[in-house]
């Protein structure tokens, strides 16, 4: 996420510089990216954090974490500030609740379409966006300073100006706002009126109701959708957007009332006027307490820090901690956190406040028991300077497989290790093979331009077992694709040397009909002592059209436990 400088100006007045804080926010909060004089963009890959999909969530972190002073205060509670008893109401229904369980239409006219204030197209850009129109630049202003994503219709776009919240039909197609007409599943969430879809929701509007030159009044949206159901859109139609990532992350009833006023304000700025609201679901989020004990923290972190200190960090992150008599807290979660659920996660805020570097190593006094050392740990250093001899890059992917991976490969979950409490629902399901992340990751490459790709990973795998304890498993994997017709045979020329060193052979198999992943006749056993321990074999060209890949890829993968 980039974040624009001089719009972070406005809502944190920094007490220290740019420079200073970029090297001090990766040791209390979140790594960076990229600093250039116009934005500092966040590495936000693998953090829950919602909040910090946007500005003002950045502007409170920074706080927390230098003492500078924000420009805005964060009210404790949130109420859409027209009074929407005096409105006429639209006509909205939401036919699945629990995919959609907060959902605003707000009508606005008087509007003209122009080309929006230079300070406007400034933020935008720096924040890696582009302006449009200063209809539709609102919604996105307000989407990253917010992180709550809006859309605007045009009325007119809208039969009778009825909304309703439904799942695709059978067969049913949209033509999105990038013109691409996009072919729909029945568990896709839709946006439409009496006749047709008006968008996707929380992934893109439809082209048919995009706001245009000749627009005068919108339906403005305001919603919470089910964070499952917009990754999954996302993923299947690779659609990635500003939007849906906010809503994947979690959104909160409170910070999406905020947005509103805050852009029925700039529309009222621009001539506009309120003429109906109407608002689904239940108002009130739910307002998380957490007890934390001094001697569970002590425990954790392994020092006493004073309890004041303690106190101090969680206010400054917007928590209420309350002292009792006996030594803990009860803490109240600030309602943008939707990350923190139980002590621990509490726990963690005051560590990274405290600093992860202020707490002292200290030697272990338990005698450690002998162990055998596992010869597998001489075999991956070799494997790795061998495969890597040979022209190979290394990469190292997550643990868990992605959703785009799990449809690809039409996988039975029943025999995947899940993860009880998953930070997120992309990291549901460990990994039982390698090759399939690295043909996502070959995918990504060739949509990158790159031409000729030899990359290999050497990680753990996981199944279930009947103890309940996943096994854990070495494997190799490789993946090929170039220009040659016949990425296998040359898979097979290039492992060759590396596998007979290993005492493995590569048999050709006759009949392939369980490997429905592979190509039917593309495809090679791995053999140790007479014994599979793995296969080399092209992709299936369902899977590679699952994953986007045009071209032909082999893929290589092989048990090195044997």
């Amino acid at each position: 996420m980039k974040v624009s400088i001089s719009w972070l100006k406005e809502l944190v007045s920094l007490n220290c510089s740019v420079r200073e804080l970029v090297i001090l926010l990766p040791q209390r909060t979140i790594g960076i990216k990229e600093t250039t004089g116009q934005y500092i963009e966040l590495d936000m890959k693998g953090y829950n954090r919602a909040d910090l999909l946007s500005l003002r969530g950045v502007a409170r972190e920074i706080f927390a974490v230098t003492g500078s002073k924000l420009a805005f205060e964060e009210p404790q509670e949130a109420k859409f500030v027209w009074n929407q008893a005096q409105l006429p109401i639209s006509i909205v229904e939401i036919q699945k609740p629990p995919l959609s369980p907060f959902y605003t239409i707000t009508k606005i006219t008087g509007l003209k379409v122009k080309k929006s204030p230079s300070e406007w197209v400034k933020k935008l850009e720096e924040s890696g966006m582009r302006s449009v129109n200063n209809i539709t630049d609102i919604t996105n202003l307000v989407m990253l300073e917010f992180g709550q994503p809006l859309h605007a219709f045009d009325a007119r776009a809208v039969k009778d100006e009825s909304i309703s919240v439904r799942t695709a039909g059978k067969s049913e197609r949209i033509t999105t706002l990038d013109r691409r007409v996009r072919d729909l599943e029945q568990s896709d969430l839709l946006i439409a009126d009496p006749q047709n879809a008006l968008g996707l929701a929380g992934v893109m509007g439809g082209k048919d109701s995009e706001v245009n030159q000749t627009t005068t009044t919108i339906l403005l949206e305001a919603a919470i959708f089910d964070p499952v159901s917009i990754r999954k859109t996302a993923a299947r139609l690779s659609l990635p957007s500003e939007a849906s990532k906010r809503f994947q992350h979690g959104l909160t009833k409170k910070r999406l009332l905020q947005a509103l006023n805050a852009a029925i304000k700039m529309y009222q700025d621009l001539g506009g006027q309120v003429i109906s609201v109407t608002m689904k679901g239940n108002f009130e989020d739910v307002q998380k307490q957490i007890i934390l004990t001094e001697n569970k923290l002590k425990n954790l972190v392994g020092i006493k820090i004073p309890p004041s200190q303690v106190e101090s960090y969680l206010k400054n992150l917007g928590f209420h901690p309350k002292g009792a008599p006996s030594n803990y807290w009860r803490v109240t979660v600030p309602y943008w956190r939707l990350d923190v659920e139980i002590e621990e996660d509490v726990i963690e805020e005051v560590t990274r406040m405290y600093g992860y570097e202020k707490i002292p190593a200290q030697k272990v006094t338990e005698s450690k028991p002998l162990q055998k050392e596992d010869p597998i740990f001489k075999l991956i250093p070799d494997l790795k300077s061998k495969l890597a001899n040979l022209g190979l890059t290394e990469v190292q992917t997550y643990s868990f497989y992605s959703t785009q991976v799990l449809e690809a490969l039409s996988t039975d979950k029943k025999g995947l290790v899940k993860i009880a409490n998953p930070i997120s629902s992309e990291t549901q399901y460990l990994k039982d093979t390698l090759w399939p992340s690295l043909a996502e990751v070959v995918g990504k490459n060739i949509r990158k331009g790159f031409k000729d790709i030899a990359i290999f990973e050497i990680g753990k795998v996981f199944q279930p077992s009947s103890s309940g304890n996943p096994l854990e498993y070495y494997k190799l994997a490789i993946a090929l694709c170039n220009k040659t017709d016949n990425p296998l045979s040359e898979l097979h020329l290039l492992a060759k040397s590396i596998l007979t060193s290993l005492g493995v052979n590569l048999k050709h198999s006759p009949d392939v009909h369980s490997q429905m992943n592979f190509h039917p006749k593309r495809f090679l056993f791995i053999e140790k002592d007479s014994k599979q321990i793995g296969q080399a074999a092209e992709v299936h060209l369902r899977v590679l059209n699952k994953l986007g890949i045009e071209k032909r890829v082999a893929v290589l993968e092989m048990n090195l436990h044997g």
